[in-house]
């Protein structure tokens, strides 16, 4: 069972909308096992997972601080909502940026207002500001999006409070119900997002996307 959650459903809508810009060897930096976004990566000639826990079994087992891959041997980096469980995060964007060729894709998100989650490892938040200063010195054409706003942010928190609250993921027929409501509001406060182009509801993202690219 899965439950609608509007932050799953926009970090999957901006993969698909940017996934060809990913192409040849792509390492899914942080991806766990892997399965939640290499269906979108068919057409890369090889998708490569590293993830710090071996339980997931990825294929790589190391942090995002020390790669344990040669200078510029990956075309491109999937990193999703990983920033934040790293201690050391300059260095694990200067290690992406070591192991990846110039001119090769960087596919990225960060949380901004959102729960607290895998704790106690969940350590950071980041602006679009901060996002730009670690990328800059090793990315060109750097793209930082916001995902989702005031809207979307309250629906995300309440379904995540209640999932918490009521631990649904163990009580489906609730799970479903809420799930059922979550996706109504969901898209709705998602749309009337994507409506509203106003500076404050932009203060109001559950998270930043990232597109870049690294310097030749």
């Amino acid at each position: 069972m899965r439950i609608f959650q509007p932050d799953r459903f926009l970090l999957e809508e901006f993969v698909a909308k940017n996934a060809k810009q990913l192409s040849g060897v792509l390492l899914d930096v942080g991806g766990q096992d892997g399965k939640r976004y290499r269906g979108y990566f068919k057409h890369a000639d090889k998708y490569v997972v590293l993830d710090p826990d071996e339980s997931c079994e990825p294929d790589i087992v190391a942090s995002a601080e020390k790669m344990p891959l040669e200078d510029e041997s990956i075309d491109s980096v999937l990193c999703m909502e990983m920033l934040m469980y790293v201690e050391d995060v300059p260095t694990a964007i200067s290690e992406i940026a070591r192991v990846l060729k110039p001119g090769g894709m960087l596919l990225m998100s960060s949380s901004f207002l959102g729960s607290l989650c895998h704790e106690p490892y969940d350590y950071w938040r980041f602006t679009p500001f901060s996002l730009k200063n670690l990328l800059q010195p090793y990315f060109e054409d750097i793209r930082i999006e916001s995902r989702g706003g005031f809207r979307s942010q309250r629906v995300q928190n309440r379904v995540r409070y209640l999932i918490e609250r009521y631990d649904l993921y163990k009580r489906p027929l609730i799970g479903r119900v809420v799930s059922i409501v979550s996706k109504m509001r969901g898209k709705l406060a998602i749309a009337s997002d994507a409506s509203d182009s106003s500076r404050a509801n932009k203060k109001y993202a559950i998270g930043f996307n990232v597109l870049a690219r690294k310097r030749a």
